[in-house]
């Protein structure tokens, strides 16, 4: 761990009346799945620096809101700021402690060493998916953003219907991956989600005509048994060293 990691962590929870080391806290940590490559590196920098252990729970995005909805127990809830916006009109999350953290966009993946299709307007990104032999996003239904957003953009395009024959609904996370194990031409998925994927190369982002921005954000839950350590964690996140990691993974920083 480098040093200017150690220097912010214990920066951050010295400011906040918090101590590093000593008195030890157990933080549950409720997270959107395209979070999941960016938090397995900073998770252990944070804990070994600051002391405290983190449990981190990942869903997609609808669950996430809906189990916080649903009065469950958590510190940190990180989530699509939008629905982020609901809790916090909920009661749920406490005011004040909202932080952005990292913006993502929707990407489609192709089998290492396959052609890359051009999809660099809406012209040619039609163009690709009626010459595709198949296309694998996530099902909308299971709340998974890169799956609902593209669902959204067939139907704007008015060729939902017409490709259905194509269309391969898949379980989180897993479009580019059914792609690399040649189940299907082209992924649709998160930058993030398809850089820690083996085997599958990004062809590109959906034109910006048909692309979202999925910004991710973090408060402290109502009734966080560690709010202080929540709020130390939530900071850490938009500090420098975190950045670097967000900017790695397939985001920018929020």
């Amino acid at each position: 761990m480098s040093k200017s990691i150690i220097a912010v962590l214990v920066f951050i929870v010295a400011a906040l009346g918090t101590s590093v080391a000593s008195d030890a806290a157990e933080l549950k940590v409720l997270a959107t799945r395209n979070m999941r490559p960016i938090l397995a590196a900073l998770v252990p920098e944070f804990q070994q620096a600051s002391g405290h252990q983190l449990n981190v729970d990942f869903d997609t995005a609808a669950p996430v809101k809906k189990r916080i909805s649903a009065g469950e127990t958590a510190d940190v809830v990180i989530v699509l700021k939008s629905l982020l916006d609901d809790l916090l009109k909920e009661g749920k999350i406490v005011s004040g402690s909202t932080r952005d953290i990292a913006r993502s966009s929707v990407v489609l993946t192709v089998r290492v060493g396959a052609p890359k299709p051009d999809i660099n307007s809406v012209a040619a990104f039609k163009k690709a998916m009626f010459a595709a032999s198949s296309i694998a996003f996530t099902d909308p239904t299971s709340g998974g953003l890169s799956g609902k957003y593209f669902a959204a953009a067939l139907t704007r395009l008015g060729i939902a219907d017409l490709l259905k024959p194509k269309i391969k609904l898949v379980g989180p996370e897993a479009a580019s991956k059914l792609v690399a194990a040649g189940g299907a031409q082209y992924g649709v998925d998160q930058l993030s989600t398809a850089l820690a994927v083996n085997g599958v190369s990004v062809a590109g982002t959906l034109p910006k005509e048909l692309q979202t921005d999925i910004i991710v954000s973090a408060g402290i839950v109502v009734g966080a048994h560690e709010p202080h350590v929540g709020t130390a964690f939530i900071k850490f996140l938009t500090s420098p060293p975190a950045t670097k990691t967000i900017k790695e993974r397939g985001m920018e920083p929020g």
